[in-house]
């Protein structure tokens, strides 16, 4: 004979939509899109080849980007830095358009009911396996509670920002035209800390594009 306890339990009837919902809301609410985009047409250089950066900005400490492009130019690519550009050198030039806003990953209205209405269902279902019905009862209202205090921790705004560059990379000649990539970071919380990570993407972007080979050197 089954007992009232299994007869009366929601919880394994609400689990799938427990699984729906949640992935549904989550989905729903994951923020603004990024806006990255643009790339580089890639340049072969024999292995001995040395590259000159040419970095420029507003907004930037054009040192610090410099390095750190030169950073991921030697780590990935294992060429050596020039002093100056000439015949033999892949001449990099950098121009730093602008760093910008680019959206909000705050929690909005959709994502708090989100997060509650999560909370009601988990609540729900432990509840429900835990005590019955009227566990059900007691968890969905703690799991609403939860859901609006996650909300309410979760609710600093946070930016999403991107940085909007022109790079050109020739071998042995200034580049003669610059094509234009846009990186960008998740949600943070001011700009002076999203530009250590702008300039990394930026960095990777650029070292992705040279290629270096034995083969080329030869050419």
């Amino acid at each position: 004979m089954r007992t009232p306890f299994l007869r009366k339990s929601p919880g394994p009837r609400l689990f799938p939509l427990l699984l729906a919902l949640c992935l549904c809301l989550h989905l729903a609410g994951c923020g603004a899109s990024r806006p990255d985009g643009g790339s580089l047409t890639p340049v072969r250089v024999g292995e001995d080849t040395a590259f000159y950066l040419d970095v420029s900005g507003s907004g930037i400490n054009a040192e610090d980007l410099k390095y750190t492009v030169m950073g991921y130019l030697q780590s990935d690519t294992g060429m050596s830095m020039a002093d100056s550009p000439g015949p033999d050198t892949l001449m990099v030039r950098v121009e730093v358009r602008e760093i910008f806003p680019a959206g909000s990953s705050s929690m909005d209205a959709r994502e708090t009911l989100g997060t509650t209405t999560t909370g009601v269902l988990l609540g729900t279902l432990v509840g429900g396996l835990a005590g019955g019905r009227s566990g059900a009862l007691i968890g969905a209202g703690v799991g609403a509670a939860t859901g609006i205090g996650v909300s309410a921790l979760d609710s600093r705004t946070k930016t999403l920002w991107a940085m909007r560059a022109q790079v050109g990379l020739a071998h042995g000649k200034k580049p003669d035209k610059l094509e234009e990539v846009v990186v960008s970071t998740d949600g943070v919380s001011s700009r002076d800390e999203a530009l250590p990570t702008l300039q990394d993407k930026l960095a990777q972007r650029i070292s992705a594009a040279v290629i270096t080979s034995a083969a080329a050197g030869k050419q």
